[in-house]
């Protein structure tokens, strides 16, 4: 049998460690050029920073540990506005930060990791100067402000981050040990994730084609394509139980030695397909799949995929596969950093407005595409041949009980979310005309209200100026999603009108109540419902968002 580290039949040496690792680096910086909000705080570029070096040091237990906290890091500073995936990710980093500490209490981590020099004492004093003149910018009153200090103070502290990395050693040991911790859990997960992302679509409205997003998607990947594509209402209609077919069969085909080959062809096609679309953060999703389909490789496809790209790296580097492998880790960093200065000199010298944020996904889309491509291509090249010795197939760790499994809880729980009366967006409910308000339009499944978030809903009447359209300069995700709906719960109420500033006047009704009712600000001082007008709590605000609705009674459009 071929063990996680003995050679297979391409003669490589297969270490699932850092194959993940070098994945999950490259799907970092391609979520990085989805979303470019992140550029503007120090959270987002030392995230950017630790991603960089994991793909120089993808076989390094410490720089991929700091990848996951400095992950999770701006995830939380990003909450609650961020895509459905990238939740899901930040639940997978919970699952790999546990994994990690299980490690390092129980294994023989902890004092390999205490007996290495952590960096030299100037890149210490580097960072922790750098981190003392942003906090002083920051929260010290009277301290000079403007555009360049503010850019200059968040770039100095990734700076200082990336010269500390580099400074730090190389520990090696321990990845194998680590991951074989997590990737039992993370399969599991992406298995509850697609299941969810499927239950939550079994509505009125995701079938019926004239309103299913699954329509609304195949008609606007075919304008990407032009007339290569037919949208008759026989495809509409295939769109939509494709779609049912991929999500559930994907997960069943990936767990099961005999028929994985065939859920990787799958899941190679259906996100790489899914990824043309032009909607914001859609390759996004798909770089996360594919990065997800690296626990899922058997050994021996896994030997095979390092032999394919030993080949490659040799190619590369005219028969040098040391210099092949630095000049790819190069190129792929310096396309991520030219595609981004694309996109950051469109806002700065077009404008910053929704319509140049979709110019600037389709350089983010352009990029993933060449990564997707050739990842995809490897993955199924490393399958070919492995059909005769189908039972033969193991993964590199199996099931057994760790600590991480804890990290399933969350997974779990957030696709029952909108069945229980919470948030209704990041609940895997993302594009899946599901309306849990109301009387709701699931095909099975009712709300019950442990939390009474959908009950108390607000029906905006008018706004004067109206402080629920997108603004001019969007700073988040939160201003891209239903524009020109006006049926939101409270807490989402509340959250913007304690957000605004200036005079405004807003006639609302709330509840079942056919009174109109009227809150704002004159002259500085506010009028109507003053608890609207109070910030939400802390932790409320970070884990509750809600999508606002058109209508209660109308079928559900196609939205976030």
């Amino acid at each position: 049998m071929i063990t996680p580290c003995s050679p297979g039949p391409e003669g490589a040496v297969f270490r699932a460690f850092p194959v993940f690792a070098l994945i999950w680096g490259v799907t970092t910086l391609v979520h990085q050029l989805a979303f470019t909000f992140w550029a503007e705080t120090w959270q987002g570029w030392l995230l950017t920073a630790a991603a960089v070096q994991v793909i120089f040091q993808p076989a390094c237990v410490l720089r991929f540990a700091l990848l996951v906290g400095t992950a999770l890091l701006h995830l939380w500073d990003k909450l609650p506005f961020v895509p459905n995936h990238i939740l899901f990710e930040g639940m997978l980093h919970v699952t790999m930060g546990v994994a990690l500490v299980e490690w390092l209490v129980r294994g023989k981590g902890f004092r390999g990791l205490l007996d290495a020099r952590w960096g030299p004492t100037w890149g210490w004093l580097l960072l922790a100067g750098a981190a003392v003149v942003k906090g002083l910018y920051v929260y010290v009153p009277g301290m000079p402000r403007g555009l360049v200090l503010d850019y200059g103070t968040t770039l100095l502290v990734p700076g200082a981050f990336t010269l500390w990395l580099r400074g730090l050693p190389v520990v090696e040991a321990g990845g194998e040990e680590w991951f074989s911790r997590f990737a039992p859990v993370m399969r599991a997960a992406v298995v509850i994730m697609y299941g969810w992302a499927g239950i939550q679509k079994l509505n009125w409205d995701y079938l019926n084609p004239e309103t299913s997003c699954a329509a609304v998607f195949h008609r606007e990947i075919a304008a990407c394509l032009g007339w290569l594509i037919p949208t008759g209402s026989w495809t509409l209609r295939g769109a939509i139980w494709g779609s049912y077919a991929f999500e559930f069969g994907i997960p069943v085909l990936l767990m099961f030695g005999r028929t994985r080959r065939v859920g990787f062809a799958a899941a190679v096609v259906f996100h790489l397909w899914l990824s043309i679309h032009p909607a914001a953060g859609i390759f996004s999703y798909s770089s996360l799949m594919f990065a997800l389909l690296a626990v899922f490789l058997p050994v021996e496809w896994g030997a095979r995929l390092l032999g394919l790209w030993r080949r490659q790296l040799a190619w590369l580097g005219r028969g040098d596969e040391a210099c092949g492998r630095r000049l790819a880790r190069w190129a792929f960093v310096v396309l991520f950093f030219a595609a981004l200065l694309c996109q950051v000199a469109l806002y700065l010298f077009v404008q910053r407005d929704q319509t140049v944020f979709k110019t600037a996904n389709r350089i983010g889309f352009a990029v993933f595409w060449v990564w997707g491509c050739w990842l995809g291509g490897c993955y199924l090249l490393a399958s070919r041949g492995a059909g005769e010795r189908r039972a033969a197939l193991p993964l590199p760790f199996g099931w057994r009980w760790t600590a991480a499994w804890v990290g399933l809880l969350p997974v779990l729980v957030n696709g029952l979310m909108p069945w229980i009366g919470s948030r209704t967006e990041t609940s895997y409910s993302m594009f899946s005309n599901l309306r849990s308000e109301g009387a709701g339009n699931h095909l099975f499944l009712r709300r019950a209200d442990v939390f009474a978030l959908q009950t108390d809903l607000v029906q905006v009447v008018a706004s004067e100026p109206d402080v629920f359209a997108p603004g001019v300069r969007p700073r988040s995700i939160q201003h891209f999603g239903s524009a020109g709906h006006f049926i939101l719960p409270w807490f989402e109420f509340r959250r913007l009108i304690s957000e605004v500033k200036g005079d405004f006047r807003v006639r609302y009704r709330r509840g079942e109540a056919k009174e109109v009712l009227q809150l704002g600000r004159s002259h500085g001082e506010v009028f109507g419902d003053v608890r609207a007008f109070e910030p939400l709590p802390y932790l409320e605000g970070k884990l509750l968002w809600s999508r606002r609705l058109k209508s209660l009674e109308e079928p559900m459009c196609c939205t976030h």
